[in-house]
């Protein structure tokens, strides 16, 4: 029975959000559009709708719910460092640089760049975006599958593809639209998910002792000596490279960017950022924080050594479902759970697309022809292809902790310099390409000279104890390409 409900609210779940894919697919049949409007919302999106899509995108499985928690397990209060301060951080200066940003006569970031270094260098920056969204979204279906397959009962593979199923769908009818119109409905989902698992893990804490006691036999967590209210509990060495490692790239990130650049005002896309950080503190910081140290208490590890059932912290989130949560709820929690990785998934694919459609192959064809009908079809192909391409990627994730510092490291190493470039007058077309080149190719290189231990004899002690001294090397590179090609 428990099975059938858990069935039933998924598959609803699922029609309402492919049906909005397809009245978005109608209204753009009924009505002549400009190309940037499948991939901009018409520019008409209003607060809220900045706000609320912002959010969704960021209430993900992967990201605010697995990785979140597993840091707050791993370094208590500390781990506020390394995801809920980057991250807010982000939003105060998205909400200084607004009306910087969108007086740029362009949609994309790499459009932006193409404007005034050419058609090249437009592909030099988004191939890589195109890559970390890939990977973001990736580790989005992987994360939601290992959760949402035992309870429905079916092999991961096939939960893989039924998830990359119906967001290929309603993202390919709908298009931008049709992920901001799903995020608004997801991000409702998400935040009851996220609410409804943190009061079943407080009350299940609280079952055993007063609020004090609780606290006071919260035991220390695996990664660190010290107890699980020490601030700094990651050490000034991590916190300074996660620092490094996510601000340049996220103050460049291209989901955000689209949203603002979708907003109908200045005013409407700050408002929009004002909404996005009062639930980033909610949602990325107090709840993640109360959830992994109630996992703690209920399932504390043996020294270093986490149990078994967490899957080094991964799990924690199904664990607390599983062991604690009410039947009724369960249902409801299946759709909560779906709707915080389709609303990520649907807004990484939305970027992969936009990358290799809007800013390669369009161009491309406006070039050979004019006719829009051939234009809207790579456009709408290349949006559900793009979630395909990270169901393929899912396949092969292992660890969301390589994933999200690999990938925010290169928007840091191969986006952040060609941006600044766009601002410095005396920038040039060659500086900007060497740049993106030198910043992408050489993260990867040593990123696999890290991961081998080759690189132990140059770092220092203390970066070399992070594991992303590759991130300081690669920005190191792009800095260093960018000075030499002005030569």
């Amino acid at each position: 029975m428990q099975l059938w409900f858990y069935w039933t609210a998924f598959a609803l779940y699922a029609a309402t959000v492919i049906y909005i894919g397809w009245r978005g697919y109608q209204k753009s049949q009924r009505a002549e559009e400009a190309q940037v409007d499948f991939w901009a919302a018409g520019k008409k999106l209003g607060a809220w709708s900045v706000g609320l899509s912002i959010s969704a995108s960021f209430m993900s499985i992967s990201w605010s719910c697995v990785y979140d928690i597993q840091l707050f397990y791993w370094y208590g209060v500390g781990a506020l460092w390394l995801l809920p301060i980057p991250w807010l951080l982000t939003m105060l200066f998205y909400y200084i640089l607004t009306p910087y940003f969108r007086k740029l006569p362009a949609f994309s970031q790499p459009e932006m760049i193409a404007r005034r270094f050419g058609e090249r260098a437009r592909a030099y920056l988004a191939l890589p975006l195109a890559f970390v969204f890939l990977v973001w979204g990736g580790a989005e279906i992987y994360a939601a599958a290992n959760i949402l397959s035992p309870l429905l009962d079916i092999s991961l593979n096939a939960t893989l593809i039924l998830i990359t199923l119906i967001v290929a769908c309603y993202s390919f009818m709908g298009g931008f639209s049709a992920v901001v119109n799903t995020d608004k409905l997801q991000y409702a989902l998400v935040a009851f998910f996220i609410l409804s698992v943190t009061v079943i893990a407080a009350k299940a804490s609280l079952s055993g002792g007063t609020f004090a006691e609780v606290l006071g036999t919260i035991p220390s967590p695996p990664k660190i000596n010290g107890t699980a209210f020490t601030i700094f509990s990651a050490g000034p060495a991590l916190i300074a490279m996660t620092l490094l490692t996510y601000l340049p790239g996220w103050v460049v990130e291209t989901d955000i960017w689209l949203r603002l650049q979708a907003a109908r005002s200045n005013a409407d896309a700050r408002r929009g950022i004002l909404i996005a950080s009062l639930n980033s503190f909610f949602f990325i910081a107090f709840l993640p924080m109360i959830i992994g140290l109630a996992a703690l208490y209920l399932y504390p590890p043996t020294g270093a050594e986490i149990p078994t059932e967490l899957n080094d912290g991964a799990a924690i989130l199904a664990v607390i479902i599983r062991d604690h949560a009410p039947q009724i709820l369960g249902a409801l929690l299946i759709v909560g759970l779906a709707a915080a990785a389709m609303s990520t998934i649907d807004t990484c694919g939305n970027v992969v697309a936009l990358s290799l459609s809007y800013d390669i192959l369009e161009p491309y064809l406006q070039s050979k022809s004019k006719k829009k009908i051939k234009l809207r079809f790579v456009s709408r192909f290349m949006s559900g292809g793009a979630v395909f391409l990270a169901y393929v990627y899912a396949l092969f994730t292992e660890s969301l902790w390589d994933i999200f510092y690999l990938s925010s490291g290169i928007l840091t190493t191969t986006i952040f310099i060609p941006m600044v470039a766009l601002f410095r007058p005396a920038s040039t077309k060659r500086q900007v390409e060497a740049a993106a080149v030198a910043g992408f190719i050489s993260t990867f290189v040593f990123y696999f000279l890290e991961k081998k231990g080759m690189l132990a004899a140059v770092e220092p002690d203390w970066l070399a104890a992070t594991g992303l001294g590759y991130i300081v090397f690669g920005l190191a590179a792009s800095c260093l390409a960018y000075g030499i090609a002005k030569l």
